[in-house]
């Protein structure tokens, strides 16, 4: 695996594509296509094992939104 120190950063034409992309807005049938495509079992799979680790991570309903209040305050905390 290469160090990620050593990356080569995203030109700016691919950054605004992801942008445009990832703030695009989706028609009431894109979004039901999406949210309403079938799942694979592989899929499926590893979402269960992601709950199931989360679960054993964070036993108790308080531990479970602690945890998700840190990883929101990261999440939006501004960097620079």
């Amino acid at each position: 695996m290469k160090d990620p120190r050593h990356a080569i950063p995203p030109t700016p034409e691919a950054l605004n594509r992801v942008t445009e992309f990832a703030e695009r807005r989706l028609t009431a049938a894109e979004f039901n296509d999406y949210v309403n495509a079938p799942m694979s079992d592989q899929e499926l799979e590893e979402i269960l094992a992601s709950v199931a680790w989360f679960r054993k991570r964070y036993p108790t309903p308080a531990e479970r939104m602690a945890a998700a209040r840190r990883a929101c305050t990261a999440w939006t905390r501004p960097r620079g």
